[in-house]
């Protein structure tokens, strides 16, 4: 389910490792596990293992995002590759904030 879409304030450095990175998880179309809404469909879809750290202003509800969720003013801080993706925060956990 998606809670937020970063698109500004990324360095050419992040987009540029981003890419890369994405390359190699990229698959032809969406997994079916994922809900995403029409209106933030991607023009790439890879699988769930690249991890990320955001930070955000806080935690809003959203009619927008298929968590019900949203990360009011996302922003990259840095990869994770010490995290899998099995160890990120839940909505469960994302909940708790709101």
């Amino acid at each position: 389910m998606t809670v937020a879409k970063i698109g500004t304030g990324l360095s050419d450095e992040q987009w540029g490792e981003i890419k890369k990175r994405v390359k190699k998880e990229e698959v032809k179309k969406q997994p079916k596990s994922y809900v995403v809404n029409k209106s933030l469909e991607c023009d790439v879809w890879v699988d769930p293992k690249l991890v990320v750290e955001i930070a955000a202003d806080n935690v809003t509800q959203s009619p927008n995002h298929s968590s019900g969720l949203s990360l009011r003013f996302p922003r990259l801080v840095k990869f994770r590759d010490d995290k899998r993706p099995d160890q990120i925060t839940s909505i469960k956990e994302l909940k708790q904030l709101v």
